[in-house]
């Protein structure tokens, strides 16, 4: 036996609180939740008797919460939710702002209105497809708009929190998440810079490729070096910056400046003549940040330096069609670094505390192998056939040493011979 109803109090992002309740229909089965209108408990349960004698405590279906209903405020600080997830791992703003843009942007227009239990796993799978050809508005007009794959991934990832969390607070049974498959992997291979291309960027007399703006030629001159992301670049102050290395202590973003994504600071060892770069844009903007053009208050925007290097590309040979192609971005110095150091011999480890990867997994996303591996392979087994010929006195492989071949873990090569 159980009562008629059991009330809950819930609490809006605002501090707002209400009374909520469930009932049970002729099945027994639990059905709501809905509101009472009110923080009063004693209220609340008028509230419910009074539907009971008018014969109406189930609302009509049509009445029972929304999506739309359900999701205000779910991801805006003080949130039910993201209180309990803050209180076991870091999330950040950006994560929270994009979280809020899917919603608002690809959630709502198809969900807002739909009952909770009503959304399927059919209408999610059915939205899911349809990120092939979405309609979206231009202005005043509709066009039709094609979604990679990753994208909708992501989009559907979110949904999936909420409707989880739903099923957690007993709103709905089961999410209907769970029975729909993502869709295929189409994550554009990435084709990052070579040395050679690199070193073209970067000529003794810079103003050939950068012009006057050596605030786009020290920004991505460190990037190439350091591998640290656009946010981390524009975060860079006078202050962490030492007469060998500096101190990545966090980023700056469209929220502001903040922690790192990891939210952990680490220090990058630098050669002089970058040190001698940072140290004369310093001059300017003394220990504020490095990156500025009003004297260190606030960074030049990220897209400054990404607009600055794709004219730098062009100035090199690399057309616009081929960067596009490449998939050529600030981020690609992250891409490069990581490649390059691995290449140049450095542990996993050593790579790992540059870039500030936590995982080898992460690195290995972030490798790009080249033919120079091709070479090492050749030179490897050209050894070890030199090692038998010894063996059996047939003549000696000169100039060839045995290459130790990389060890593995996780699909991620621990050191390169």
């Amino acid at each position: 036996m159980h009562n008629d109803f059991t009330l809950f109090l819930r609490e809006y992002p605002n501090g707002t609180k209400v009374y909520f309740y469930y009932a049970y229909d002729d099945k027994e089965e639990r059905k709501g939740p809905w509101t009472t209108k009110t923080n009063s408990k004693t209220e609340a349960r008028n509230y419910c008797h009074a539907l009971i004698r008018n014969g109406c405590l189930i609302p009509d279906r049509t009445k029972a919460m929304t999506f739309g209903e359900y999701a205000k405020g779910f991801w805006e600080h003080g949130s039910e939710y993201l209180r309990n997830q803050e209180g076991r791992k870091d999330i950040t703003e950006s994560y929270i702002g994009n979280c809020q843009k899917m919603l608002d942007n690809q959630i709502l227009p198809f969900f807002s209105n739909k009952p909770l239990e009503d959304i399927t796993d059919k209408a999610v799978n059915s939205w899911l497809l349809g990120f092939k050809k979405r309609e979206v508005k231009d202005g005043g007009n509709t066009k039709i708009k094609q979604y990679k794959n990753t994208y909708a991934n992501t989009v559907f990832g979110t949904l999936n929190v909420m409707l989880a969390e739903a099923v957690k607070k007993g709103l709905i049974k089961t999410n209907p998440c769970d029975n729909v498959k993502r869709l295929k992997n189409d994550r554009k291979k990435l084709e990052i810079l070579t040395v050679e291309e690199v070193q073209k960027l970067f000529p003794k007399n810079y103003k050939a490729v950068w012009g006057n703006n050596e605030i786009a030629y020290a920004a991505n001159r460190l990037a190439s070096l350091t591998g640290m992301r656009a946010g981390e670049i524009l975060g860079l102050r006078g202050e962490f910056v030492h007469d060998n290395y500096i101190n990545v202590c966090g980023q700056y973003t469209e929220y502001g400046y903040g922690n790192t994504k990891t939210k952990e600071s680490r220090t990058i060892p630098l050669i002089p003549e970058m040190i001698e770069l940072l140290r004369k844009l310093m001059k300017q903007n003394g220990k504020g940040y490095v990156f500025s053009l009003d004297g260190g208050a606030k960074p030049v925007c990220r897209k400054y330096i990404y607009n600055e290097f794709h004219k730098a590309l062009k100035k090199i040979g690399i057309d616009e069609k081929e960067i596009k192609r490449r998939g050529l971005s600030i981020h690609s110095w992250r891409h490069f670094l990581n490649t390059e150091l691995q290449m140049q011999g450095l542990t996993i480890q050593q790579v790992q505390s540059v870039t500030g990867h936590k995982s080898d997994r992460m690195t290995e996303w972030y490798s790009h192998p080249d033919a120079r591996q091709i070479e090492d392979v050749i030179k490897a087994q050209a050894a070890i056939s030199g090692s038998r010929k010894q063996e059996k006195g047939e003549g000696k492989a000169k100039g060839l040493k045995i290459v130790k071949m990389p060890e593995r873990k996780e699909g991620i090569a621990r050191k390169r011979a």
